[in-house]
């Protein structure tokens, strides 16, 4: 398959409203603990006039895009896989959705991704020995950050100086898979079957942060950085007369089907679906740095994935700290 199927492929993906709708592989804060600088993007009009930005990278057997548009943090990464029988394309809608400030397991202040405004990088290449292995963009906030309070008594709603820096990354990993499942055939329910075939290589997705400037009023609180993260699938399979039939994609292996909200506060995998690493460092009022445990609470509701870092609240939060 060549880059003009693999686009051709990556148009239907994102823009087909039909199709299986899934999340599943998200990682947090795999790679490294700092974050591509940001830097301003082209005001006003010529956003519109520019349309989105695009990048790709080719792989062994795959292609990886990345596309953004807009301003909002968020990417779509996208990996076309291709070999003798299948053409299978992995569209990941991956979003930084906001702040918020917890005490004693209660939410008392949250900070919108929609209502801050957002520079960004343009994508960078994630080389690994001088080979391309993964796609990056970064987003920063400019201006002051609007902080809303659930309740006066915990704070005064209103415009805080806050820095906010995320990094939104996709990595291809050509020894990990991916099983998918699909429905073929056409007509009534007698005429279908179930396909399962696997895909070599997949998408890790892993995000950055960098947090300071939040209003620190009382002890003992934490910081919650929400991610969410969707996924559309399509896949053609290839017949031995050559033909590409496409198939509807009925479910992506893993998958985490848990739909209980828990709170893991160690590094790991869970069911195959994610990582994340369990240190932040951490900057007081007095200006010492120190490493600091993490936690990760998720949630999944039907098809989407909604991940959220935890943090002690302190004047700077950087995260992931994989070292000191």
């Amino acid at each position: 398959m060549d880059v003009r199927k693999s686009i051709i492929a990556l148009v239907l993906v994102a823009l087909s409203l039909s199709g299986g709708m899934m999340a599943y592989a998200a990682v947090a804060g795999a790679g490294g603990s700092t974050s591509p600088t940001a830097s301003p993007a082209p005001a006003g009009p010529q956003d519109g006039a520019r349309g989105a930005l695009v990048e790709s990278i080719r792989l062994r057997g795959a292609v990886l895009f990345g596309a953004h548009k807009g301003r909002m943090p968020a990417v779509l990464y996208t990996l076309v896989a291709y070999g003798r029988e299948h053409t299978t394309a992995l569209a990941y809608l991956f979003a930084f959705v906001g702040v918020a400030e917890a005490r004693n397991k209660t939410v008392v202040a949250f900070a919108s991704a929609r209502n801050i405004t957002w520079v960004h990088t343009d994508f960078r290449v994630i080389r690994r020995q001088g080979r391309p292995v993964g796609l990056a963009m970064g987003f920063k906030s400019t201006g002051q950050v609007y902080v809303n309070y659930t309740d006066p008594s915990y704070g005064q709603s209103g415009y805080y100086d806050i820095n906010i820096t995320v990094a939104l990354m996709a990595f291809y990993h050509p020894r990990l898979g991916t099983t998918v499942m699909a429905i073929y055939g056409e007509g009534g329910p007698q005429n279908r079957s179930l396909v399962a075939y696997d895909v070599h290589g997949r998408v890790v997705l892993a995000a950055a942060f960098r947090i300071s400037g939040w209003p620190t009023e009382a002890e003992g609180g934490h910081l919650l950085a929400g991610f969410v993260i969707g996924l559309r699938a399509k896949a053609w399979l290839h017949t031995e007369e050559g033909f590409r039939t496409p198939v509807k994609v009925a479910w992506v292996s893993p998958f985490c089907g848990s739909t209980r909200p828990r709170l893991q506060v160690k590094p790991g995998l869970i069911r195959g679906t994610f990582a994340f690493a369990n240190k932040a460092l951490v900057w007081d009022e007095s200006g010492e740095r120190q490493a600091v445990g993490a936690a990760c609470l998720y949630q999944v509701r039907g098809w989407l994935l909604k991940l959220a870092i935890i943090v002690p609240k302190e004047s700077i939060v950087v995260y992931p700290a994989l070292r000191r």
